[in-house]
């Protein structure tokens, strides 16, 4: 199926008056960036520019939600450059929890439009749902080749869901074709389903987690869904909550011994490479064949907190080494684990507010 034209002719005219206008003033762009490309492969300097294309889309239209992308080349960059960029906005945009679909239905549609000036590119996106409509524009200085990556980690947040009771764990279960997102809530006593309909996550049932033991003064949640939905999992401090996630009155639970408890093994791996972190999660994310890990800051809960990006080397005497800036919570990170690629679940007691709030951290490698 073909793309559906964002621009219309009227529209387009006034957005590529406005680009000419932009392109001129690029060069005065504070914060430069630049693509390179060396020894044949693309190395993506506007890593900034493009997160910040991500929150423009995600405040238009939340995840998750089906969106049509489009990228179109007007500058001197190269077909192999502007593919790079079509793949680093798709995986950003992936890792919101967004999905890029090429037909019907959509949610989103978004038109990204790559121009240049004499003195920078000029990054233009529209951005669409119903009647409601943004136009995001971007200015990147040209600033030179870069001759490699400088390295470092950048992190994006994204919070998902807020309540007053306590958050142990959550999940967000990649929705078949047709169906609506979900939500899946751990809390000490039960596991709550939610679905959203119409830009609004709404209850759609629970299952009761009954006191097999006295609940823990500070105790431990984790949702398991690597084996998908279908074979679900919720573990708390000692007791396993089994069964189709996707139909809560198949779940069942029971006591489980806590030795190989995900907790433990994420607290033996931090013990051996991060034990000055609160906790550490090591994602599938390498940055110059490095790991790269996400850790806390090792306050207790009565303080603010934050998320820090890890490169870890495999030679012989490298350790873990910070890298990029952290993420800066308003209360403790209570729970930390690593999902696919450089997305990690984090849980945040806000203590502004009192509330919980559900996080999705994304680690990418800044270049």
């Amino acid at each position: 199926m073909a793309k559906q034209p964002l621009l219309q002719p009227t529209f387009l005219t006034r957005v590529i008056f406005r680009i000419a206008i932009l392109s001129v003033a690029a060069g005065l762009c504070a914060s430069a960036r630049a693509i390179a490309q060396t020894d044949g492969a693309v190395s993506i300097g506007w890593a900034d520019e493009l997160r910040e294309l991500g929150d423009a889309v995600a405040r238009v239209s939340p995840p998750p939600c089906r969106i049509d992308l489009l990228v179109s080349n007007m500058s001197s960059l190269s077909a192999d450059q502007v593919a790079a960029i079509d793949e680093w906005l798709k995986t950003n945009l992936g890792n919101r929890h967004f999905r890029i679909v090429d037909g019907q239905p959509v949610d989103a549609y978004v038109n990204v439009t790559l121009s240049e000036g004499v003195d920078g590119y000029v990054l233009v996106a529209q951005i669409r749902r119903g009647t409601d409509e943004q136009l995001a524009i971007f200015p990147v200085d040209k600033g030179g080749l870069a001759a490699k990556r400088v390295g470092g980690v950048a992190l994006d947040d994204q919070l998902i869901w807020v309540q007053s009771g306590r958050i142990l764990d959550f999940a967000l279960p990649q929705p078949a074709a047709g169906e609506p997102p979900r939500l899946i809530v751990l809390e000490v006593g039960r596991i709550v389903f939610y679905v959203r309909r119409n830009a609004q996550w709404q209850i759609d049932g629970s299952v009761i987690i009954p006191p097999l033991r006295p609940w823990l003064r500070a105790p431990r949640g984790y949702v398991d869904l690597s084996r998908g939905v279908s074979n679900g999992e919720a573990l708390l401090s000692g007791v396993q909550c089994k069964g189709d996630f996707g139909v809560p009155n198949t779940i069942d639970c029971g006591f489980v011994s806590q030795q190989s408890a995900p907790w433990a093994l994420q607290d033996e791996w931090k013990s051996k490479n991060l034990s000055s972190a609160g906790d550490a999660a090591l994602t599938s994310l390498e940055c110059d064949d490095r790991s790269v890990a996400l850790a806390t800051g090792s306050g207790d809960w009565t303080q603010a907190d934050f998320v820090q990006g890890y490169e870890i080397g495999t030679a012989k005497g490298q350790g873990a080494m910070a890298s990029g800036n952290p993420l800066e919570f308003k209360g403790p990170v209570t729970a930390l684990w690593a999902m696919g690629g450089g997305v990690a679940r984090a849980v945040v007691q806000n203590l502004q507010s009192g509330n919980y709030e559900a996080h999705l951290v994304t680690a990418t490698c800044s270049h």
